[in-house]
């Protein structure tokens, strides 16, 4: 997706705020070093100043900290050789040379814990933790980020406190762990937004829009993104405030409706100037990218495709084969879109064969797809055969290794704690026996006490028992309430699994009836009411839609802002699934006319209703976890979703396959075969 490139951003961002400042220093330690003798004060200069040239000149500070170790073993200056080993390894990290980077560090933290400089082992911890991370060895970056934290938390450092929790929200959004990395960076939250640091609070909200981004909660991640916005804006730092603006335009553009997409261009073009004025390259390619993007949402094909020729021109240049990979892709969908196959076939194989050459394999997995759609366009079967047979195997494998990936990263995560909550407990009972030493010691007073607790211990003894008694009262009806809860979220057979299980399985159905329903005109209707009103509204038809869902058996899915899905067939398969959903699409479409008169009645503004409904196979599984969601995936699902803004108000738009199973029961009238989004051409079905 176009918003992971934001991640890559955010170090530079950091370190561009500081450079001004950091020129300055090192002229000025440059000077100083050049008549200092040899003795622990030019230890000091040495690995200073090394430190702030390492990222423009990495060879030239491993020079001046080899010289600052070599100086501070003569002198015994353990805490200057300390800091040299450190600055050395952040050199050898910038060469991208890990393994070397690894062992300065590993000798500068040696140094430190055998002096106690408790601070300096905090840092040397996070130093690894981010080489880890960089080597994708998570596991090893998690348990230095870990040590890095407690020894902030013993020593009570806030600012380094808010730090470690952010390198772990990091940490854990790169592991696909999003409800820890969400609990991390709001853990920085709290103490940054108890103190003035501007900067610190913009990067909080941009690492809380990136994890509500990726885990596809467009809404909150715009309020997020709009915050760290605000900051920026009032901060003198283009670069910064360029970032941000790409950041929020790529979550309005991720909500696919034309308002904020035409918003989002808006904003790119505003960050263009900006990248522009700086000259930066990399950056002015990506925003033409995320601005072809857009106006292909907007199917403004002729803007789209000006936007990513200019990326495109630019990417060559660069000759980065990731940023190419994307430009093409997006050149191929727009070409496929206007009808010119064969160029966009040409596209897709160029960025099809970057992909397996960098082993992408999201990219590998969009290549196959589109290449059977291109090929299944130009009427070559056998080809678009093939490749999807090639992307469903792929599809497949991929999910379950995410899953194994998923399910490994959460046990290693609960078997890490597991070691530490044992450290606690060692260290709980090695004070318990101190404790038993120093009663003993105390003889006659121990023994006093001793008197005068078995005194009060029956007395003790019965109102602990009878407090227990009352919480486990309060716990077993707090159960039940959660027992209940979790039975009204998800269905009862999958709730059941869950408590047993912990998790439940993906389960794959050859044939459900999938309903989604919108309202038209949503926005401007909303405009015209307050929050309050809006709400109720909805409620008003969602409260009647889930009577309906529930009177013919039919499975609540979701609701995604004004749009309602449901299905039939599942959990438990039925025969009659496609006969029950339409019944409930005419149901609902009446209550929605008698609701309309009503508002007409009382002059009120009020919405019309488009349902689409169709049948096919799906996914069904439980997503989250620690807010449970039972959820299904599929192209039934995007299929009934293309039916829905198909159709007309009012009405009940079914496919093909649903018409073939409900033609004996309804009248129904052919529309024909016509065009849907990223669809090709439908067959539809008006139900009488």
């Amino acid at each position: 997706m176009k918003y992971r490139f934001c991640h890559i951003i955010v170090f530079v961002l950091v370190v561009s705020v500081q450079i001004r400042a950091q020129e300055g220093r090192a002229d000025s330690l440059k000077i100083l070093l050049a008549s200092a003798p040899r003795d622990t004060h030019r230890v000091s200069l040495l690995a200073d100043y090394a430190w702030e040239i390492v990222d423009d000149n990495p060879e030239e500070a491993l020079l001046l900290t080899r010289e600052a170790v070599q100086l501070a073993q003569q002198l015994g200056y353990r805490k200057g050789e300390a800091a040299a080993w450190n600055t050395m390894g952040l050199a050898e990290e910038v060469r991208d040379s890990m393994e070397r980077a690894i062992e300065y560090y590993l000798k500068a933290r040696r140094i430190r814990e055998e002096t106690g400089d408790r601070l300096g082992v905090a840092s040397i911890h996070n130093n690894l933790g981010n080489v880890y991370e960089h080597q994708g060895k998570l596991m090893e970056a998690l348990a230095e980020r870990k040590a890095s934290l407690r020894i902030a938390e013993e020593l009570g450092d806030s600012i380094r406190i808010a730090r470690a929790h952010l390198n772990l929200g990091s940490l854990f959004e790169n592991m696909g762990l999003l409800p820890e990395a969400y609990d991390q960076v709001y853990a920085a939250l709290r103490i940054y937004d108890t103190r003035s640091d501007s900067i610190a609070l913009a990067r909080v909200y941009t690492n809380l829009g990136h994890i509500r981004l990726e885990a596809g909660i467009f809404t909150d991640a715009i309020g997020y993104y709009r915050s760290a916005l605000r900051i920026r804006q009032k901060l003198d730092d283009p670069e910064s405030l360029a970032t941000a603006l790409n950041d929020l335009a790529n979550a309005l553009d991720e909500l696919k409706i034309d308002d904020s997409t035409r918003v989002a261009i808006g904003l790119y073009e505003q960050a263009l100037k900006i990248r522009e004025s700086a000259v930066d390259l990399a950056g002015i390619a990506e925003l033409y990218n995320n601005m072809g993007d857009a106006y292909k949402h907007l199917e403004d094909y002729n803007r789209a495709m000006n936007c990513l020729r200019k990326s495109l021109k630019i990417q060559q240049e660069l000759d980065s084969p990731l940023e190419l990979m994307r430009v093409y892709n997006n050149i191929g969908d727009v070409l496929y879109r206007q009808g010119k196959y064969r160029e966009a076939l040409k596209y897709t194989l160029r960025y099809a064969k970057i992909a397996e050459k960098t082993s992408e394999k999201k990219f590998i997995q969009r290549s196959l797809k589109d290449l059977s759609k291109l090929y299944a366009a130009m009427g070559d079967w056998k080809k678009a055969y093939d490749y999807r047979v090639q992307y469903d195997e792929l599809r497949w494998d991929m999910l379950n290794e995410r899953q194994a990936e998923e399910f490994e990263r959460k046990e290693a995560l609960f078997t890490d704690g597991r070691k530490q909550r044992e450290i606690d407990r060692q260290n709980h009972e090695l004070a318990q026996a101190k404790t038993r030493t120093w009663a003993l010691i105390g003889g006659a007073l121990a023994l006093a006490l001793l008197v005068l607790l078995l005194f009060n211990r029956n007395r003790i003894r019965k109102r602990a028992n009878r407090d227990l008694a009352i919480k486990n009262t309060q716990i077993e009806q707090e159960r039940e309430r959660a027992d209940a809860l979790l039975r009204n979220i998800l269905p009862e057979k999958t709730a059941a699994e869950l408590k047993i299980n912990n998790a439940v399985k993906p389960q794959r159905y050859e044939s459900v009836t999938v309903l989604f329903s919108d309202f038209k005109g949503f926005t401007t209707v909303a405009e015209l009411l307050s929050p309050e009103e809006l709400v109720q509204e909805l409620d008003e038809c969602f409260r009647c839609f889930d009577s309906i869902v529930d009177k013919y058996g039919l499975e609540k899915i979701k609701t995604i802002g004004d749009a309602y899905m449901c299905a039939g067939g599942l959990p438990e398969p039925s025969e009659t699934h496609a006969l029950d959903t339409v019944r409930a699409a005419l149901e609902m479409q009446r209550e929605m006319q008698r609701i309309i008169q009503s508002k007409i009645s009382e002059g009120k503004p009020y919405f019309e209703m488009r349902i689409g409904v169709h049948t096919g196979p799906v996914v069904a599984g439980v997503v989250g976890f620690r807010k449970f969601a039972y959820d299904i995936w599929g192209d039934t699902v995007n299929t009934a979703a293309r039916l829905e803004q198909g159709g007309e108000p009012g009405k009940v738009n079914i496919s093909e396959t649903t018409w073939e199973a409900v033609k004996d029961q309804f009248n129904c009238h052919y529309r024909g075969k016509l065009p849907a989004k990223n669809k090709g051409e439908i067959a539809m079905y008006f139900v009488e």
